[in-house]
């Protein structure tokens, strides 16, 4: 006889969950570190390990990835905005015309805790960043209210990078497969919060198994101990 006819009968499930769950947490983690060591002499830039990370350091991976993109055509697109920060170096350093630049974000913050922020943690007041550049332009809007119609009349024929700052895994995860029909060749994916293991590290893993590792996604480098990693499709 099947086991868990017994387990929900008796409700010993519960307490197995509890007593399981710290175990996978912990293998979550150690995928992590598998990933981290792996990659450690790997990339253009790799700071590993750097005992003075600081949040001002993901400058030094975009503008790295920027010295080789400026003078290009390109479209960026960043999913979690905030005080648009990033798109705005991006759009100030990348001057081409044709380039665009698109920023999804609900500007009311995060929908549930995370790390140490609380729910609402990054809320503009529903005010987009003031940024002046008609290249650039802001969608506003829970992700799964926004991104899939607006993806429908963007662009992607010229190389487009990616930025996933959305912090959390389900909204991470959501992203990844809307953006999935739309990858190609030497298209970029930056993730802002890649470190945050059991989030935006697990909805990429779980999206590489679920595409059937569809596409080799190259290491080009990481900064404050893998917080901010970029990859590169081949």
């Amino acid at each position: 006889m099947p086991f868990h006819p017994f387990l929900s009968k008796t409700k010993l499930y519960k307490l197995l969950k509890k007593l399981c769950k710290p175990f996978y947490i912990v293998y979550e983690y150690a995928e992590f570190v598998a990933f981290m060591a792996e990659n450690k002499d790997k990339g253009e830039i790799n700071d590993y390990y750097n005992n003075s990370a600081t949040y001002k350091n993901r400058y030094k991976l975009h503008d790295k990835l920027l010295l080789e993109l400026k003078n290009k055509t390109i479209f960026y697109y960043e999913f979690g905005v905030a005080e648009g920060a990033m798109i705005k170096n991006w759009s100030s350093i990348n001057k081409i015309k044709e380039s665009r630049f698109v920023g999804f974000d609900s500007f009311e913050g995060l929908p549930e805790s995370w790390e140490d922020k609380k729910e609402g943690h990054f809320d503009q007041k529903g005010n987009f960043p003031d940024i002046d550049d008609d290249r650039v332009r802001f969608v506003k809007g829970w992700f799964q209210d926004s991104v899939y119609n607006t993806l429908l009349d963007c662009h992607f024929h010229e190389q487009c990078v990616f930025h996933l700052d959305a912090d959390l895994f389900s909204s991470t995860l959501y992203v990844l497969f809307q953006i999935s029909p739309k990858l190609k060749a030497k298209d970029i994916l930056i993730f802002d919060e890649f470190s945050s293991h059991d989030h935006e590290f697990k909805a990429f893993e779980i999206f590489k198994q679920c595409t059937n590792d569809k596409w080799k996604f190259e290491f080009l480098g990481a900064v404050n101990n893998y917080r901010q990693v970029a990859f590169i499709l081949k």
